[in-house]
């Protein structure tokens, strides 16, 4: 008779095999997982991820939140093109995805440090610009930092799993 977990922390790793288990072997969204479609969902959520910020601020909230709900399911999208190996823990991935992982978190940072760097630089600039001219007020409005925040927030959660469907092979259609 196999083993029942007892405990909580046996029941949740038990449940994580399980859901682990039938990502690995899904094969409802196989059309995902070639290369050239995971290249074009990379292109896709880039530019939602861009497009929600005037989104939010020249559209309004309504607008705003679509386009961020757009964007957040091709992210999930996108977990589910790469078998969410970017999220997993060591002892579900074989050592190619381990390195595969590692690699992509690395580039991932190294990618968001010249994206946080380069805003803070055109930050610098614009408040430089502005503050020269005393007539000249810079506004920000509710909805335009909750775009940059929901913007910088998806681009935080998508880069490791942007940069594992771009730089994998993908799988071949059988």
């Amino acid at each position: 008779m196999p083993h029942l977990p007892a405990t909580w922390r046996e029941r949740k790793h038990a449940d994580q095999e399980r859901r682990v288990d039938r990502v690995m072997s899904d094969q409802f969204f196989q059309w995902t997982r070639t290369a050239a479609m995971r290249r074009s969902l990379v292109v896709v959520a880039a530019l939602l991820c861009v497009a929600i910020i005037p989104a939010f601020a020249q559209g309004g909230g309504v607008i705003g939140i679509i386009v961020a709900i757009a964007a957040w399911a091709m992210w999930g999208l996108l977990r589910i093109s790469i078998r969410t190996v970017a999220d997993l823990p060591d002892r579900f991935l074989d050592e190619r995805q381990r390195a595969l992982r590692n690699r992509a978190y690395r580039y991932a940072y190294l990618i968001l440090g010249w994206i946080v760097g380069g805003l803070a630089t055109v930050g610098l600039v614009a408040f430089v610009i502005v503050s020269e001219n005393d007539a000249v007020t810079w506004t920000t409005t509710w909805d335009q930092a909750i775009g940059a925040v929901l913007s910088l927030s998806l681009i935080i959660a998508l880069l490791p799993s942007m940069i594992i469907a771009w730089s994998d092979p993908g799988e071949v259609d059988a």
